[in-house]
């Protein structure tokens, strides 16, 4: 109640600028829904720019259209959330049940794979897309029961421009 209240308190002035820090913290998850629905809704409701600091990126790549990632007082990027995403490169799922061959026969082609027991994180290149991937995986006699194209998340991103740790060593702890 004391972040609604906060939010509402904020809003009886009209202002053109609102800073948010955390706004859903504290929330229950339907709760956590609504106040994302208000605030995705407030610019064109009310005409507030709205200015949300957070460190749950995951929150923030529900709610924010541009954003502005700061490191050690450095700015790292700026603007709209679609052209920080266009900047990673998706990152190729695959299950299957010959993940050591699997590995071995991936990382032989040149590719950048981290593997967690049953399941490998290619990233891919102009030669080899997930549909080559296949093909050579099930080709060795290597079934493959799930293979997916992956979006890098906000949090990967953040960790790329942020930090030495490249997506694909990210991408293993899932």
């Amino acid at each position: 109640m004391k972040q609604r209240l906060g939010l509402a308190q904020a809003l009886l002035g009209n202002p053109e600028l609102l800073l948010l820090d955390e706004p859903t913290n504290g929330l229950d998850p339907a709760g956590i829904h609504e106040m994302r629905t208000l605030i995705r809704d407030l610019p064109r409701r009310r005409g507030v720019t709205v200015f949300l600091s957070s460190h749950l990126l995951a929150e923030v790549e529900q709610i924010a259209t541009h954003l502005a990632i700061i490191s050690q007082g450095q700015l790292k990027f700026e603007g709209k959330r679609e052209d920080l995403q266009s900047r990673g490169k998706p990152m190729i799922l695959v299950e299957v049940d010959r993940p050591e061959r699997a590995h071995e026969l991936i990382a032989g082609l040149g590719l950048a794979v981290t593997r967690e027991r049953n399941r490998m994180w290619i990233a891919p290149d102009a030669q080899y897309e997930s549909s080559r991937i296949n093909t050579i995986l099930v080709n060795a006699g290597i079934a493959v029961s799930h293979l997916a194209t992956q979006d890098l998340t906000l949090e990967d991103l953040f960790l790329e421009l942020t930090s030495s740790a490249s997506p694909e060593k990210e991408y293993a702890g899932r």
